[in-house]
């Protein structure tokens, strides 16, 4: 693995030498603002201004929405991909494992390899990837570590982008999560390798993505007995545990290629940030490969932690497979750029086919198979998305008109009322209605300790989100309300069941940024409520409070911050885990929560680099042991922690 770093270390740093050659913006570009260098040469000219923008296509192509890549100083030692999504999760304490979001509108969308759904956060896939146009190289290189030896816990992040011409960039990214874990046999893996460009040349746009991603998670089953944690003062590292030589592993790969053609008259538009170029209409073709593996492995098979043991006694060596291939075409009418509200429309049909792999019977000697699905899927829309309108819209429809999919539909869209002319207040307005085929996963699986197969309905689904947010004020507001009709859970034997009853979710949330000279105290508050608690428990309450003191010395070189983190959610019934199908699923033996982790950290930033210091739950030596999160599972001891994150614009 060291090797594999230095070699791509190596290689952004030869990259980053190679000239950025007449570095203008043509015709197509998504940058309006860079300087006009068509005749200078990076090499003779070293000192060219950095310019950098970055973008991802919406629906595979439709329409640019600009995405900032995160160079700020803020939350810097705040780098838990979980936490940094949800505020409140149910986890396994280790970074990287197995989680679960607390907010149950933050949960991750369901995966079509489902093991994948609870470890999304550490994927890096085609719909996370950024589109870069730079006037320089631009490498970005991320390092945090912390709990020394023995209890190691290590993030690597290395970003690369350049422009090789003025309307093609190409780039990389290696991203690396690795920890010993505070308890025993709890060591964990999860890094990805991508390489992406895109292309943007008169008519012609492309975009390419492939990428892989890969883990492992040693499984302990968690900890023999709570009065561990309770009632002695016994290291992390010597309470005893469940499993051990138990492991989950994972292999996702993804290719993902578009191809555009722009038809008609192109004309040069003025937008709030930047000027482009349009064109009347577009042709689209996006293909996309996804190809995932998950096992799970048992040296020795423990049949005092699982209740059920179906093939072999001695051993596990459960796996499951499938592969994705997706093919989506669309013709786009653009929004005109002289009527600012009169909206786009695009439609298409989409081709997929997706084969699963795995056990088909209990029987040990020829029981794989694998199962074929299809479906011809019709998309629409219509969008107004105009930079410089007051009043926004999407509106998207995919239904599906052939194959094992036939009937299933998803409408989804946003409407966004601006209320100041600088567009610094809005309104915005989320909705979907989607009937769906439940994931194979819940029809059928079998493995050593796992046995079901089930002949479920459409879970169909309705939720809309309204909030409001106000820039200037730093203040939001938001409702949400979800109902699920047939929704599909584990119960408390960690088996799949179907609800009758409907399910529904009722969130509240504010969040506020208030500000006394320095001092600064970012306020997050949800308020959700399940009707069906023996189905969904969630915890009533959640917040996070971000409270630090922020100045500069130096001639205001030296960015300085130095503050405390606090995150607590009321007592509910979070979910136990199962081991051998990585799932979290019922228990109504025991609440946990009400209890607040507080971090205190110290935050640098000097130039291009930020640093900081943090000791994360400090308060972990005046505490009275119920610093659980999923059932058996505690949070980490208080670890000292400290990262370096640099810019390298040329």
């Amino acid at each position: 693995m060291k090797k594999l770093i230095y070699i791509l270390i190596f290689g952004a740093l030869h990259l980053s030498g190679f000239a950025q050659s007449r570095l203008q913006n043509p015709a197509g570009t998504r940058d309006g603002n860079s300087p006009d260098i068509s005749h200078r040469d990076s090499v003779k000219t070293p000192n060219i201004p950095h310019f950098r923008k970055t973008w991802q296509w919406r629906h595979d192509g439709v329409y640019t929405e600009d995405i900032p890549l995160d160079t700020t100083l803020d939350n810097a030692h705040n780098y838990n991909y979980i936490f940094r999504k949800s505020i409140a999760n149910t986890y396994l304490a280790n970074f990287p494992s197995p989680y679960i979001s607390d907010i149950y509108i933050e949960r991750a969308k369901e995966e079509d390899f489902y093991p994948l759904t609870n470890i999304r956060a550490y994927l890096f896939k085609p719909v996370d990837a950024l589109n870069f146009n730079t006037t320089t190289p631009f490498t970005q290189l991320t390092y945090k570590t912390g709990g020394g030896k023995g209890k190691n816990e290590t993030f690597l992040d290395i970003w690369h982008s350049q422009n090789i011409r003025p309307y093609w960039n190409a780039g990389f990214r290696y991203n690396l999560i690795s920890s010993d874990g505070r308890y025993m046999n709890q060591k964990a893996k999860a890094y990805n390798v991508s390489f992406f460009s895109s292309y943007e040349y008169e008519r012609w746009v492309v975009n390419f993505f492939i990428n892989q991603n890969n883990g492992k998670f040693n499984e302990n089953g968690g900890i023999v007995d709570k009065k561990y944690i309770r009632d002695t003062t016994i290291n992390a590292e010597n309470i005893p545990v469940n499993l051990s030589n138990t492991t989950n592993s994972y292999r996702n790969f993804n290719f993902y290629m578009q191809v555009q053609y722009n038809i008609g008259k192109e004309k040069e538009v003025a937008r709030s940030k930047d000027t482009t170029i349009t064109y009347p209409a577009k042709a689209i073709l996006a293909v996309k490969v996804e190809d995932n593996v998950h096992r799970f492995k048992e040296a020795s098979v423990n049949r005092d932690f699982f209740p059920h043991t179906y093939l072999d006694t001695i051993k596990s060596a459960d796996m499951q497979s499938n592969r994705l291939y997706n093919l989506s075409s669309k013709f786009v009418v653009n929004e005109h750029p002289k009527y600012k509200y009169l909206p786009g429309i695009y439609a298409g049909l989409d081709f997929e086919y997706l084969d699963y792999t795995g056990r088909t019977s209990l029987d040990t000697i020829n029981n794989r198979g694998k199962d074929l699905y299809t479906g011809t899927w019709l998309t629409g829309g219509l969008f107004n998305v105009d930079t410089t309108a007051l009043f926004n819209f999407d509106a998207a429809v995919r239904l599906c008109l052939l194959g094992d999919y036939i009937g299933n539909f998803t409408v989804e869209g946003f409407l966004r009322q601006y209320l100041r002319k600088d567009r610094s207040s809005y309104i915005r307005v989320d909705a979907s209605i989607e009937s769906k085929t439940v994931n194979p996963f819940f029809s059928r699986y079998i493995g050593n300790h796992d046995y079901w197969e089930n002949n479920f309905s459409n879970i169909k689904t309705f939720s809309v989100e309204g909030r409001y947010i106000n820039e200037r004020s730093r203040t939001e507001l938001g409702v949400g309300w979800n109902n699920t009709i047939d929704y599909v859970y584990f119960d408390t034997a960690a088996m799949p069941v179907q609800s009758s009853k409907n399910l529904m979710v009722l969130t509240l949330w504010g969040k506020q940024k208030f500000k006394a000279g320095n001092f600064h105290f970012d306020q997050t508050v949800y308020v959700q409520k399940s009707t069906q608690e023996d189905v969904l428990s969630l915890p009533t309450v959640a917040l996070y409070s971000h409270n630090y003191y922020q100045n500069a010395f130096f001639k205001k070189v030296l960015k300085f911050v130095i503050g405390i983190d606090l995150f607590y959610n009321t007592k509910f019934y979070a979910d136990k885990y199962q081991p051998s199908s990585m799932q979290f699923y019922n228990q109504r033996e025991e609440k946990t929560g009400g209890y607040p982790k507080v971090d205190v950290f110290l935050d640098f930033g000097i130039k291009r680099a930020h640093l900081f210091l943090k000791y994360e739950h400090v308060n972990y030596f005046i505490t009275n042991g119920e610093y659980f999160s999923a059932l058996d599972y505690p949070i980490n001891p208080g670890m000292f922690k400290f990262g370096l994150s640099w810019n390298f614009f040329d």
